[in-house]
């Protein structure tokens, strides 16, 4: 019975979600215009697609919080909207350099107005807007010395750099179309792509560092 409630709970976060996607496009008129009617509904599907996707992880992430009330609305705000606006809307200020001149603040903007209305009311459905009534158990998660934290980091930043860069190169990058729109070439291989990289911006590796700051921290939640 619980599981069914659950469930329904997380339908009920999921239209709510692609409801406030659709408010956020409207009020800052940055819905895409389509050819027909036929491309609208598989934007719709793709959108419904995503909106199952993050209501599932973030439900998880709330469910199994320590957390309670505006801490973790807080919480689940800043990785919402870090992780599916922030760091993504970063990159385009970067790579993209012939965007229109409003077009970044209004995507900032407009995640706001969908992961703040959200965050609340996943905290607010899913029971955990009021601290608990009995004594909360002290989560023991992450509790380890610094040098056990720094190993771990280390591997966890390595593996995503590794994997960012490697999946980047041979699957977006060997694709002529993505050098021609981000204003860039392929090398021919790798290794020249990734010394290009280091050599141009030097900054992007620690910057992909930095985005694991976002999944990591829901594990303190």
């Amino acid at each position: 019975m619980r599981t069914a409630f659950t469930v329904l709970k997380v339908i009920a976060l999921t239209v709510i979600l692609f409801v406030c996607f659709g408010l956020a496009g409207g009020v800052l008129g940055h819905q895409e215009d389509f050819q027909s009617s036929q491309d609208a509904g598989s934007a719709a599907i793709i959108l419904l697609l995503v909106c199952v996707l993050d209501t599932l992880v973030l439900t998880y992430m709330i469910l199994r919080s320590s957390w309670t009330g505006w801490r973790l609305i807080v919480a689940v705000f800043f990785i919402f909207y870090g992780v599916s606006c922030f760091m993504a809307q970063i990159e385009s200020a970067v790579f993209i350099t012939r965007l229109p001149p409003d077009i970044l603040p209004r995507l900032f903007l407009m995640g706001v107005l969908f992961a703040a209305p959200f965050s609340i009311l996943a905290v607010l459905i899913l029971g955990k807007i009021r601290p608990f009534g009995g004594i909360v158990e002290n989560n023991e998660r992450l509790k380890m010395p610094i040098s056990e934290w720094s190993w771990k980091l280390a591997v966890i930043a390595a593996a995503y750099v590794l994997l960012y860069f490697t999946f980047g190169y041979y699957i977006a990058w060997r694709n002529p179309a993505v050098p021609e729109y981000y204003g860039g070439t392929d090398p021919g291989s790798f290794f020249a792509q990734f010394g290009n990289v280091l050599r141009d911006t030097p900054w992007l590796v620690p910057f992909q560092v930095l985005e694991q700051c976002f999944g990591l921290l829901s594990r303190y939640l």
